[in-house]
């Protein structure tokens, strides 16, 4: 008979199997000389940006004889925050589609799949940990990303010969930050799954990476297209994944001319539509994913 004192130890043991693979393989991803250069690439991409911004705020448009923008509109310590969460809205999504298709997809090329699957406790706490893990690093990195960002609003504002003023950093702003970084977390999770599920149906990182960067690009040219065709057709945008995204990203409250998003002359979906179609998708590419992975024997 099985008593609750044997659930619970059975519980126990359970989450401290659950839990030490997560710390391993957060341990082992963490190591790996892509993780580490995916988190360069992105901070060099946050500070390459800044400074070629600033350089086009001191250039005079002797044209129209209009005074250079000046950086604390552009590129000021209050827009700094927000400028860095919009470029990890665009950028940021390319490198995490990156990190998540190919940490399943080299476990196949690398043919390491079926050695870790023995270590594992089941398929389903190995895809676990593996989600968990990397959705730690990516908000690492999301972290990282700000910081950087916020150095470089230091750094333009030294290089523009403006004063340093933080009378901004209200309650009421750091609590607006807090949530648009909650909800970039949000607009990254769909297409890393889809990534990562890709990854799984096609054995390898490459479809993965390929799917999810095309999504990301090519999206924007379709929806384009069923805006200009007009009728129910101009609807559906409304239902894929950028339109929905750029609802969010809307929300950084940027300069329109430095706004990195997917900005539209159209109207765009309300918050809650956004979040709502974003969360199916990724429920979706997380079920594909699981689904595959636990049903389809393992090759390699």
């Amino acid at each position: 008979m099985v008593t609750n004192n044997t659930l619970a130890a059975q519980n126990e043991t359970a989450f401290s199997g659950l839990g030490g693979m997560i710390q391993a393989e957060f341990t082992k991803l963490g190591k790996r000389q892509m993780t580490r250069v995916l988190l360069g690439f992105l901070v060099a991409i946050i500070a390459i940006v800044n400074l070629l911004l600033l350089a086009i705020s001191k250039v005079r448009t002797t044209a129209t004889g209009q005074a250079p923008v000046r950086i604390t509109d552009m590129l000021g310590l209050p827009i700094s925050i927000p400028f860095a969460l919009s470029l990890l809205a665009s950028f940021g999504v390319l490198l995490a589609i990156i990190l998540t298709a190919s940490s399943v997809g080299n476990e196949y090329s690398w043919k390491t799949v079926r050695t870790a699957l023995i270590s594992s406790q089941s398929r389903f706490k190995f895809l676990v940990a593996k989600l968990v893990s990397l959705g730690l690093l990516i908000l690492i990195g999301m972290v990282i990303g700000v910081a950087t960002g916020f150095v470089m609003g230091l750094i333009n504002t030294a290089l523009g010969g403006y004063a340093f003023d933080f009378s901004f950093a209200t309650g009421s702003y750091l609590w607006a930050q807090f949530l648009q970084f909650w909800r970039t977390f949000y607009i990254i999770m769909p297409f890393s799954l889809l990534g990562f599920a890709m990854a799984i149906v096609g054995r390898s990182a490459m479809p993965g990476i390929a799917t999810g960067v095309g999504v990301f690009f090519l999206e924007g040219i379709v929806t384009a297209l069923m805006r200009a065709a007009g009728g129910w057709i101009a609807n559906v945008p409304d239902y894929l994944l950028n339109t929905n995204t750029s609802a969010i990203t809307a929300l950084n409250n940027l300069p329109t001319r430095f706004a990195m998003g997917r900005a539209t002359s159209v109207t765009l979906p309300s918050l809650l539509h956004a979040f709502v179609i974003l969360g199916i998708y990724s429920a979706v590419f997380l079920f594909l994913g699981f689904y595959l992975f636990r049903k389809r024997d393992v090759t390699v």
